[in-house]
């Protein structure tokens, strides 16, 4: 495995780890704060929470770990609980602190309705990442014939 498929797979998992100010070296830590109430119900995969703190009024783009509910929809493949939080005016295009967004997640993840979600409300498929790549680019690693790599060709 290469050292930037190590590092996407890395800010794909759920952020559990913090950098030590005097250390520099990541490190578990039981201190941590809890997601906030809209991440935590979306990583809990909870449609129905969601939509009630959405109802209530919740920003659909707080921030958690530099990265949006709908970032973590799109990672862990949720389209209902994304379609709500588009709804709600979250921002489809965010861009996490290694220029990953929710497009490219989903298409990293085979995520082929969330990609076509996406999409179909103006994520942006140009966007390139830290390591240069693309929702395209991730799609491709599957093969030229991949259904997501298809739907992002044809979106060009």
């Amino acid at each position: 495995m290469t050292g930037s498929a190590i590092a996407v797979l890395l800010i794909l998992a759920p952020a559990c780890t913090l950098m030590s100010s005097t250390s520099g070296v990541a490190s578990s830590t039981a201190n941590e704060a809890a997601p906030p109430p809209l991440i935590a119900a979306t990583l809990a995969g909870d449609l129905d929470q969601v939509q009630a703190l959405l109802d209530s009024g919740t920003d659909p783009n707080l921030v958690y770990h530099t990265n949006t509910a709908l970032t973590y929809a799109a990672r862990d493949g949720f389209t209902e609980i994304a379609a709500a939080l588009i709804a709600a005016e979250a921002e489809v295009n965010w861009v996490d602190g290694e220029g990953v967004t929710p497009l490219i997640l989903a298409a990293f993840k085979g995520h082929g309705a969330l990609v076509e979600l996406l999409l179909d409300n103006d994520a942006d498929p140009t966007v390139v990442d830290q390591w240069g790549r693309t929702a395209l680019d991730y799609a491709r690693r599957r093969g030229e014939d991949d259904e997501i790599a298809q739907l992002l060709q044809s979106s060009r």
